[in-house]
């Protein structure tokens, strides 16, 4: 089973996280100052239920042999809450791009089936796999001692302690609803020590094992000194901008610039890379507006999926003019291919097929 297809088991598992991730608001905010829309807007909880969300994630870096073009992500659809802390359903399309070559897929789910998009197709994950991934997603939603939403502070994240002198810009709509604009440059060691709390929670969670062996590597749990200090050395400007509805205090769009010119010393250890820049760009509309989100009709099996990507290529790509023949998967796809399909839904048995992909 090729790449893509453990990427696009990696968005069914994770994306309904992003959503998690931005409920959170309070008040009107429009005559308070930029720190305290700040603290309105990542502090107490308010229900983010539904919506459509559209997330672009940029990256651009020079140096780096394996990243001959600018890398591109876009997610887009809409999501609805299914009550409490169950899996929302949601109905999502991702791009992807990278150095010109594209890739459309996505995942669906109804709340109570799954399925992943790909080449125009959708294709039905099954029943069993559907229900351990929304078991553990609903596991891990458990864990937080709050019984409201998830906001950025029960994750042990505080947003408001590495803005460095926010202040209000001109107002402007997203989505058609008026925000506060409040612009921020960012504590870059303030800002790794809560990357480190987020990968240290993520590490623990059901939900981000299963992504992470879906994607064919470990989860991260933390950074170490060594990459902490590089990564403060390298970045040389930031700017976060935030937009909070101004009846509500409720996040409707945060977008992240990063700029970075990784020292000389430091660059063989980071595989060449010199300089580059980092980009995100959430936005959040029809806040609360009921989605509508239903089973596509005449989804596939996945046993599909596999035919499916063969004949676009393992990227997705459209197929290149050859001498004839295609590619032929490399042993540890072929290995891993084996692997997975003998786990099935097995969440545990997929994650012990990971180590087949470096050669185990």
């Amino acid at each position: 089973m090729h790449r893509l297809l453990r990427l696009l088991l990696a968005v069914l598992v994770s994306v309904p996280l992003v959503g998690a991730l931005a409920a959170c608001g309070g008040d009107d905010i429009g005559s308070k100052s930029a720190q305290d829309v700040l603290k309105e807007t990542f502090g107490p909880n308010k229900p983010v239920k539904s919506g459509k969300l559209d997330l672009t994630v940029a990256f651009n870096a020079k140096g780096l042999p394996s990243l001959q073009g600018p890398l591109r992500l876009e997610l887009q659809g809409p999501f609805q809450s299914k009550g409490g802390r169950t899996l929302p359903a949601f109905d999502f399309d991702l791009d992807f791009n990278l150095s010109g070559q594209a890739v459309r897929a996505g995942a669906i789910s109804t709340g109570d089936k799954g399925y992943l998009k790909f080449a125009g197709s959708t294709f039905d994950i099954g029943d069993a796999t559907f229900q351990r991934f929304k078991a553990l997603y609903e596991r891990d939603q458990k864990r937080t001692k709050t019984t409201k939403n998830p906001t950025f502070q029960t994750l042990g994240v505080d947003p408001t302690r590495w803005l460095q002198s926010p202040k209000k810009a001109a107002d402007e709509p997203v989505g058609g609803t008026d925000t506060v604009h409040v612009t921020s440059a960012v504590d870059v060691p303030a800002f790794l020590e809560d990357i480190n709390k987020l990968l240290g929670r993520a590490g623990t969670s059901g939900a981000s094992a299963a992504a992470g062996a879906a994607a064919g590597q470990a989860v991260p749990t933390k950074l170490t000194d060594a990459q902490r200090s590089a990564i403060e050395r390298s970045v040389k400007a930031t700017n976060l901008d935030v937009f909070a509805g101004k009846a509500d205090g409720t996040l409707r769009r945060l977008n992240i610039n990063v700029t970075f010119d990784v020292p000389a010393d430091l660059r063989k250890t980071a595989g060449g890379l010199t300089t580059g820049t980092f980009g995100l760009d959430l936005v959040i509309a029809d806040l609360n507006q009921a989605q509508d989100i239903k089973p596509p009709s005449g989804a596939r099996p996945l046993s599909d999926l596999n035919q499916a990507i063969g004949a676009t290529g393992a990227t997705g790509a459209a197929p290149q003019a050859s001498s004839g023949t295609s590619a032929a998967p490399s042993s540890a796809d072929a290995r891993y291919s084996k692997c997975l399909s003998s786990a099935g839904g097995d969440i545990a048995k997929v994650q012990a097929c990971a180590p087949l992909l470096n050669g185990g």
